[in-house]
């Protein structure tokens, strides 16, 4: 048991430790390999089918290789960047993703809280996902500030209390 605790406190502070990293450096990086969610989004996937913890955690999460592997086990086309997916499961690694959608250090976002309690929808933050053909390379919610927050919550009845974004 103390084992298993132990390894779930390593991985969530080196996930913690990435998002932070990746902050001020997720302006046009480039990431491992294409990925295109507008073909994924053809085949009926839903943003939640991939980011599994949008709905039930604080941080949508990128999938892990095993829901990848779900649909790649065998080739699903000619595109040369598809073998990477397989590639990244045979070794048992994660894809390593750049993050580039992290919120400052001084505001706690809930994905959990928006897209579960408020029935938001995706793209009311990250825009259309759903036609991006080559992956994320810049931040979609650099946009958002606290006005923007603060409006999106009025329009909804949300409270604007400090202390629920700002922990």
């Amino acid at each position: 048991m103390l084992k298993l605790l132990g390894t779930g406190l390593v991985l969530g502070t080196l996930s913690l430790a990435a998002l932070v990293s990746e902050r001020d450096g997720g302006e046009g990086v480039v990431q491992p390999l294409g990925f295109n969610h507008a073909l994924h989004m053809e085949e009926d996937l839903t943003c939640l089918e991939c980011h599994l913890h949008a709905a039930d955690g604080p941080v949508a999460t990128l999938p892990p290789t095993k829901v990848c592997m779900l649909c790649h086990e065998e080739p699903q086309g000619e595109d040369p960047e598809e073998p990477k997916v397989r590639e990244f499961a045979e070794q048992g690694d994660f894809i390593p993703w750049t993050v580039v959608n992290v919120s400052d250090g001084h505001v706690y976002f809930s994905h959990e809280a928006h897209v579960t309690w408020a029935a938001m929808e995706c793209d009311e933050c990250h825009g259309d996902s759903a036609s991006l053909t080559e992956p994320l390379t810049e931040s979609q919610v650099e946009w958002m500030d606290m006005a923007v927050c603060m409006d999106c919550h009025t329009e909804r009845g949300a409270s604007n209390d400090c202390n629920l974004c700002h922990k």
